[in-house]
């Protein structure tokens, strides 16, 4: 028993600490965004091309998900209608494609709004690939369809080159703080381009 203690201890260490490395510069530094601000390459999503010159907000989470997963859903339907005149997406990641089917994410985009995309992993596996790639974390627990998926509930902010700009690790956010640091990171894009 005392083995299994110190493994579970030292997993949740583990976790905790890879959640806490990428996020460490942006809580040195004074960058004035609400968000914890980061300046790293992502992962392309395969068949999704983020709006030019625009902002994609990735959410990796599933349907059966009972806990962050319809909080954050909330709050990005919520910015999508604070941002309903910004050159920004949202995309929705299954991290359970083995019961989130094509049709079932289609529903999800229509009922979750215009700006909304999903898109489904081949496997879990290729799904926790794709988090790991944006330092966000999925485990399942079990092997069966209905166990849980135990997942951080964070938001990236992406380029429409995949760059990762700005990360939300928390579902309990200040939406009108979150709208300020898009429409700034939007604003920096377009001076960018213009000089």
């Amino acid at each position: 028993m005392h083995k299994k203690t110190t493994a579970i201890l030292l997993f949740t260490l583990a976790f905790l600490l890879g959640v806490a490395l990428p996020v460490m510069p942006s809580l040195l530094n004074s960058s004035g965004f609400y968000g914890l601000a980061i300046d790293e390459p992502g992962a392309p999503v395969r068949g999704y091309q983020p709006p030019a010159g625009g902002l994609v907000i990735l959410f990796f989470g599933y349907r059966q998900c009972g806990t962050v997963c319809p909080v954050q859903l909330v709050n990005l339907m919520d910015l999508s209608q604070r941002l309903a005149d910004a050159n920004v997406e949202f995309l929705f990641i299954t991290l359970d494609p083995e019961n989130d089917t094509p049709e079932l994410m289609e529903q999800t985009a229509q009922g979750l709004g215009a700006a909304f995309r999903t898109y489904r992993p081949e496997s879990h596996l290729a799904a926790r690939r794709l988090a790991s790639a944006y330092n966000d974390v999925a485990i399942k627990q079990g092997s069966t369809s209905e166990n849980l998926i135990a997942h951080s509930a964070g938001l990236h902010v992406v380029t429409s080159d995949f760059r990762r700009r700005l990360v939300y690790t928390t579902p309990d956010l200040n939406l009108e703080l979150v709208e300020q640091d898009l429409r700034r990171l939007l604003e920096n894009n377009e001076s960018g381009r213009s000089s």
